[in-house]
């Protein structure tokens, strides 16, 4: 008998290669979803991304008083400093994190001896909408998502090595704060954390530390500190909106749904509802893997906590654990009788081109979307009508490159906004927050010299006092530019005298 061939064998493409191969298929599909435009991210994103710009530039900005950002700009920080000014390389930083995250959620399921449910389900979650929508805004849930994964592969490194005090076990704090100031729902690591070392605590070292006590208590007290100094950071997750609705939230974003009304509503409720539902059942269903695997128990509790705010984040947990925890189950399903291939895995292969084909559907409008021009949100659309009013008075300033730094900050205007961070990366100019509010009309006056533009929303309820102001400046000094669903979009004429206003004996100065 001949031996085989050594040559088909040395030529032989090994199964890797076709993984990165379609890795990279996906990665140039989603950047042609990518929005090209300075719009569409939430403001702790866009200080997040100016405070890097602001570094690696050496430039004072304004946003760099407005507090430190989240942890985003660590996780930023190669595209926010090599590419300086770049939005589309910190969207492509966040695709990097993201493949991170899917290669990580695949090993992961594949330690647990379900290659099948890995791979299936890391593909359906590159297909999703909502990946693409998570990596276009630059969203939270990938970063969060990945600071679990390393913090589950911190946390069995240092109960494997138990070196006190060493590199893994302030590797452990230092993902307690990064988890705390992403999100609320990042709350769980430390928590899971600490919980698993009361429960489930390994046996204390034979050797003495260097600092008296048990390792339990150096862990948990540690734990402790960084989740405060996290929330810290965090200051009350003051971007975060709460008590949202998590039935349509999770509906629109898994399957970028855009029905607001009629019909399109009802379908949107009920489809939330289906996936609620089946993410109750799937969860109890895997009840023991949830006690036991501590990363799953991290997903669950995180899920837990960021249905409180209903964002993308929420949805994001949810469709991992629907996928990494349900698909499992949709493989052990029977269809009753039948035979072979489709008996065994017939209702998994039906939800498969089912999800596939509305996912797939959902990137095609996108992407028609895109070549149209994505529709703007309403606060957005009056930072676009800021843009234009500032391109059209001060031509000097909208013509970024062809002037130095110097004369665009001698002849740029200045804006105050209620969006500071996504009003400075849309207009290319120097935006301060709101001006304080006060009853002395003369010191509200002076506390608007040097401002040219003011932008914010007079409908918010914090924003009441200041609404009132301006209404007693009048036209002669704040005239109404545009006034849009959005908000107001307001222009100072700082040559005007402010208002005489009476004294208490009824002579006017």
């Amino acid at each position: 008998m001949s031996e085989p061939d050594s040559g088909a064998r040395k030529f032989r493409i090994p199964g890797g290669f076709w993984a990165i191969a379609a890795l990279i298929v996906w990665a140039l599909g989603v950047v042609a979803l990518l929005d090209r435009t300075p719009y569409g991210l939430d403001e702790g994103t866009a200080r997040a991304v100016l405070f890097l710009w602001s570094i690696s530039d050496q430039v004072v900005s304004p946003i760099v008083t407005m507090g430190i950002p989240d942890f985003r700009a660590v996780y930023l920080i190669p595209a926010g400093v090599f590419f300086s000014g770049s939005l589309l390389a910190a969207k492509l930083c966040t695709l990097v994190a993201f493949v991170a995250v899917v290669l990580g959620l695949h090993r992961w399921r594949s330690q647990q001896g379900d290659s099948e449910t890995a791979l299936v389900a890391s593909g359906l979650l590159l297909l999703s909408p909502l990946t693409v929508s998570l990596i276009d805004h630059i969203a939270i849930g990938p970063f969060l998502l990945l600071t679990f994964l390393l913090g589950s592969w911190a946390e069995k490194t240092y109960r494997a090595t138990r070196v006190r005090f060493g590199g893994f076990y302030f590797a452990q704090l230092l993902l307690c704060v990064a988890a705390t100031s992403l999100h609320p729902a990042g709350l769980a690591y430390p928590i899971a954390l600490a919980i698993s070392w009361i429960r489930d605590r390994p046996a204390e070292p034979l050797e003495p530390g260097m600092i008296p006590g048990r390792e339990r208590t150096h862990v948990l007290a540690g734990i402790a500190i960084a989740t405060l100094f996290g929330a810290l950071l965090a200051a009350g997750w003051p971007h975060q909106n709460w008590f949202a609705n998590p039935l349509t939230a999770l509906a629109k974003e898994a399957f970028g749904l855009a029905f607001e009304s009629g019909a399109g509503s009802a379908i949107v409720w009920t489809l939330g509802a289906v996936m609620l539902l089946a993410l109750l059942a799937v969860l109890w269903r895997t009840r023991a893997e949830i006690l036991v695997d501590r990363f799953v128990g991290t997903l669950v509790f995180a899920a837990a906590i960021a249905s409180l705010t209903a964002d993308t984040t929420f949805s994001l947990l949810a469709l991992v654990l629907l996928l990494y925890l349900g698909y499992p189950m949709l493989l052990r399903a029977r269809l009753g009788k039948v035979g072979g291939l489709l008996g065994q895995r017939g209702v998994a292969l039906v939800v498969l081109v089912a999800f596939s084909t509305l996912f797939l559907s959902a990137d095609r409008a996108r992407f028609v979307l895109i070549r149209q021009g994505l529709e703007l949100s309403a606060q957005d659309q009056l930072i676009a009508t800021l843009a234009d009013a500032i391109q059209r008075s001060h031509p000097v300033a909208a013509q970024p490159g062809l002037v130095t730094e110097e004369q665009k900050a001698k002849s740029g205007p200045r804006v105050a906004s209620q969006w500071p961070g996504r009003t400075m990366i849309a207009c290319r100019c120097s935006t301060l927050p709101l001006p304080p509010v006060t009853d002395d009309q003369t010191k509200f006056v002076a506390n608007l010299r040097g401002l040219d533009y003011v932008v914010f929303d007079p409908k918010d309820p914090t924003n009441g006092a200041l609404a009132r102001g301006f209404a007693l400046l009048g036209g002669a000094q704040a005239e109404t530019i545009a006034l849009e669903p959005g908000g107001v979009l307001l222009r100072l004429h700082p040559g005007e005298q402010p208002p005489s206003t009476p004294t208490p004996d009824g002579v006017t100065g």
